[in-house]
């Protein structure tokens, strides 16, 4: 007796695969995009194409022997096949063509998902955190952020400096950066499951457990992302034993500066220590773990020992700006992307060119900021 059918195991799950399909196809044509319901659809997708290439292997022979047109079935003629064929290659032009029915369906699409749009700006929340440190007598500088499609659990940072680049203090620090606390699952002694860094995004802890059974208690001790906010940790200045800028000894959790990473929308304000004069530049940088595109592949920088090493960057940081001046009435104004960090935080430079990001660039849908007098 056999413990496995083959059948009923191609069966149920392709009957599954297309129920899922199916209602993630629907979400996807009539709302706006979501990353998770856009993962689940392709993973399933995927899985769903290997069984059909595998059942369509098992079932080579008999379903050649069908297609074959030069091989006489029931004598008959029939219109099965070059209706087939006629009907992939309408959907196949219409999209360059504008070929009707089809263009209405996919303008019907546009349609729902605007109306989605409208009701989400409508339902619009925001979590809200003020910090005000002991003793603080200085200006209140505000900062709305409103988090793109890949917004996860990314790591980042606001810190205010002079325009000549001197850093002045952190306004808001992720808490994994300011403790240097990354319990990464893929333990370092383990590379091969390396192969999972295109289906975890973030911080994920609890999937990266599933996986892998556990963390490499050795790995949390001694594991260090300099890459995770090159410009940021730079520019804090402090210096680990190795030579790697972190901030090892939690200061910024006493100094009251960091918080767990705030993953919805947030309007954050926090009170300077002392009024200053002037005008002051605010940077905002962000990395998401992961994130692997084209460019930057997992074996992008083979003999980077951070990069192909502890870190998991993927698209380097992003870095915005925008300048305040605390001499004139707060405007509200928006930040501005100025360009991104070294791939695994070998300096703290802003490089310019953008020409190589995709997800990252939408991480954040707008950041705006404002100051009292």
């Amino acid at each position: 007796m056999s413990f496995f059918n083959a059948r009923v195991f191609i069966g149920t799950l392709l009957f599954l695969a297309f129920i899922v399909m199916l209602v993630t196809s629907v979400l996807l044509y009539s709302q706006q995009h979501d990353a998770v319901i856009a993962l689940i659809h392709t993973l399933i997708g995927t899985a769903m194409i290997l069984v059909v290439v595998w059942h369509l292997f098992k079932n080579s022979k008999p379903l050649f022997a069908y297609l074959n047109p030069l091989k006489k079935h029931t004598g008959k003629v029939s219109f099965a096949m070059p209706l087939a064929v006629l009907l992939v290659g309408y959907l196949l032009a219409s999209p360059f063509f504008a070929l009707p029915p089809a263009m209405q369906v996919y303008t019907w699409g546009q349609t729902l998902k605007a109306a989605d749009k409208a009701d989400q700006d409508k339902e619009l929340k925001y979590v809200e955190r003020v910090i005000t440190p002991a003793k603080a007598s200085g200006q209140t500088i505000t900062l709305e952020l409103k988090k793109g499609p890949y917004f996860m659990w990314p790591q980042y940072a606001f810190w205010l400096e002079t325009l000549e680049g001197k850093f002045v203090q952190p306004l808001y620090v992720t808490e994994k950066i300011a403790t240097n606390n990354f319990t990464n699952k893929v333990s370092k002694v383990n590379p091969d499951q390396i192969f999972n860094e295109h289906l975890l995004i973030g911080e994920n802890a609890i999937g990266r457990e599933a996986l892998t059974g556990g963390e490499d208690a050795k790995s949390k001790d001694t594991r260090m992302r300099p890459e995770s906010l090159p410009v940021f940790l730079h520019q804090l200045g402090v210096q680990a034993s190795n030579g790697f800028y972190l901030p090892t000894d939690n200061k910024l959790v006493v100094d009251g500066f960091s918080g767990a990473t705030m993953t919805d929308n947030f309007i954050y304000s926090i009170q300077l220590p002392t009024s200053l004069t002037g005008q002051y530049r605010i940077r905002f940088e962000i990395n998401h773990s992961f994130d692997y595109n084209t460019y930057y592949s997992s074996d992008r920088f083979p003999d980077d020992p951070v990069y192909s090493g502890d870190g998991y960057t993927a698209q380097p940081s992003l870095i915005y700006q925008a300048i305040v001046d605390f001499d004139q009435p707060s405007k509200l104004q928006q930040m501005q992307l100025i360009g991104h960090g070294h791939h695994s935080g070998k300096d703290g430079d802003v490089r310019a060119d953008l020409s190589n990001f995709t997800t990252a660039l939408e991480l954040v849908d707008r950041i705006l900021i404002s100051h009292s007098l």
